[in-house]
This record gives C-alpha cells, structure tokens and sequence, in this order.
C-alpha cells in the first residue's frame, strides 16, 4: 500500500497540466452502463429539502480537477440555486475547470486550496464534494476532519466522498508488470482505496455507501495506452523497449476474442453526514 504522499510530484509532475488526468478520465467512455460516472453520483444524492427550500445551495468543491463532473450534471442542477466555491491545488486545474463551467447557471468562486488545509472554509458549506480527492492528503484522517468542518449545522448537509476499490482497473497494472518488472503497481488510490476508506470514515461521519460496479468495454488502443502512460510518464519511469508493442499485443488477441479489452471498474460514494 502506497502510505506517503508526494506532493511535489502531484504538484509539479502528475497535474502540473491537465494532460495525465484527462488521459484516466477519458477511458471511461467505454462504461457499458446507461449513464456514466459522474450522472450516477448525481443520481445518488437526495435533494428534496434544498428544492423545497428554494435558497441558496452553498458548495465547495475540493480538487475539483477539470470541472468533468458539473459539465456532465449542468442540466441536472438547474432547478437549484448554486454558490459553488472550487478548489484544488493545481492553477492548471482551475483554469480547465474556469473553461468547463462556463456555462453553468452558478455564482462561482474559483480558489488555490489543498485538501490538508482548509481551515479557510469551517462551518460555510450545505455541501462539500470531494471526488477521488483523500488519496492526495499528506493526513487522511485530518483531511476528512477538516471535510467534515467545512458543513454547516443543517440537517440536510452533506458531504460526497468517492474513492476506488483495490481492485479497480487492477488488471491495467498487472500487465504492465508482467511486461515490464519497473511497471509501478502501487497507485496515488492505495493510501485511500474502498478497503480503507470503510475502517476510516466511521470516525469522521455517519454515511451511506453507495457502489458502482462495472466493466469498462475499451475499444481504442491509443485511449488505453494514454491511460496506462500516465502512472508512468510522470514519474520518469524507462520502460523496456518492447513494452509498448507487448501490451498492444494482448489488447490486440482479446480485442480479437471479445470484441473488446475488458477493465473491471468498481468505485464507491459516500455521502457523509455530521
């Protein structure tokens, strides 16, 4: 399990650009489900007293990343007051995520923040999103201290949390390593996977888990390679020089038996209560 966290190399290597996170986000339009990721989340939430309400949805969004969640939900919010506050740790991401909003029907705030401090925001938010973001903090257990302090007392605060499963997309590595021995199979997920998650947040929150469990259907070599280069690239990791034509070849022959190369997805959602 990876423990420690380096945030230089998150700040300077792997989201210095949008590049290597655009590349894992991509893949996933080859989900067999009938709505992708980021409308399912929506399609979670409960948010009948805030339309009932009809003020003001105060939100923060931490390592909000390129904004892919709220173009994909812009029709689905609406129906809703927003004053949306995003954050990450990452310029780069803020400026893609200033072009992704564009056109959503907010009042939008857009700040440098990271996960471990957030001190700045205590006691403002109905809701605070924090996608596939824990992994990222030095201190999980602060990290989800510090979520929690940012709801205010109302009853119908929340917070979303998402994380993945050991066993997400597990498969992508275990290949590359059976190609490559210097293939990195320890991933920036390991600190806060699935497993993890479930033993920490009952410290934190009361919550209900909510599982998307899936396959992904991948019939594009050059999506699936961008993919399995951005756990390496950034890192500066030589691979052998066949390693690019081994792993086409057995994307190629299961391609070939199936119709596609398969990748088992399985992702959690918290939505957490004080």
């Amino acid at each position: 399990m990876a423990e420690k966290i380096d945030k230089s190399y998150l700040k300077e290597k792997q989201y210095k650009s949008t590049k290597y996170l655009e590349a894992r986000i991509k893949i996933h339009q080859f989900t067999k489900n009938q709505i992708g990721f980021h409308e399912w989340i929506f399609s979670q939430y409960d948010l009948s007293e805030f339309e009932k309400s009809n003020e003001e949805i105060k939100i923060l969004d931490v390592g909000c990343g390129t904004g892919v969640f709220w173009k994909k939900n812009a029709n689905n919010f609406k129906k809703y007051k927003l004053n949306i506050t995003f954050t990450d740790s990452s310029s780069a991401m803020i400026e893609k995520e200033k072009v992704n909003t564009e056109e959503l029907d907010a009042q939008k705030t857009f700040e440098i923040a990271d996960i471990d401090n957030l001190e700045k925001y205590k006691n403002q938010f109905d809701i605070v999103f924090c996608h596939n973001v824990v992994y990222h903090a030095g201190n999980k257990d602060n990290a989800l201290k510090n979520l929690r302090d940012c709801l205010n007392d109302k009853p119908s605060s929340f917070c979303s949390i998402t994380t993945n499963s050991e066993k997400h997309m597990l498969n992508v590595y275990q290949i590359g390593r059976s190609l490559d021995k210097n293939f990195p199979t320890d991933r920036i997920i390991d600190s806060f996977t699935e497993e993890v998650a479930d033993k920490m947040l009952p410290k934190h929150f009361k919550f209900e888990k909510k599982i998307e469990e899936e396959e992904l259907r991948v019939t594009d070599w050059d999506i699936l390679m961008g993919f399995v280069a951005s756990g390496v690239e950034p890192r500066g990791i030589k691979l052998v020089d066949n390693f690019w034509d081994g792993y086409k070849k057995i994307y190629d022959e299961e391609l070939k038996n199936n119709g596609y190369f398969k990748i088992i997805k399985r992702s959690p959602l918290y939505i957490c209560k004080k």
